[in-house]
């Protein structure tokens, strides 16, 4: 599983963060390349807000490919 957090840091003081969400991405296949994942996303209060899913991930395309893609199911229309 991939978890990404997301924190408000103010004026930069570690003292002061705060979680503002989650996002928790984990594979839904077991196979070789590509891959599907499901995420949750959840509210600073670990509430679930939103589920989703991303198909046909290619593990050369990384990470962050695969957060993006997750963040567009997220905040725009549709399941890509």
């Amino acid at each position: 599983m991939l978890r990404v957090t997301v924190e408000v840091v103010p004026w930069g003081n570690e003292t002061r963060k705060r979680t503002i969400g989650t996002l928790e991405i984990a594979r839904t296949t077991i196979s070789d390349d590509p891959e599907d994942y499901d995420w949750l996303a959840y509210a600073q209060d670990g509430e679930l807000v939103e589920t989703g899913a991303v198909f046909g991930h290619r593990h050369k395309d990384g990470a962050w490919e695969l957060v993006r893609r997750a963040v567009e199911c997220l905040t725009g229309p549709g399941v890509r």
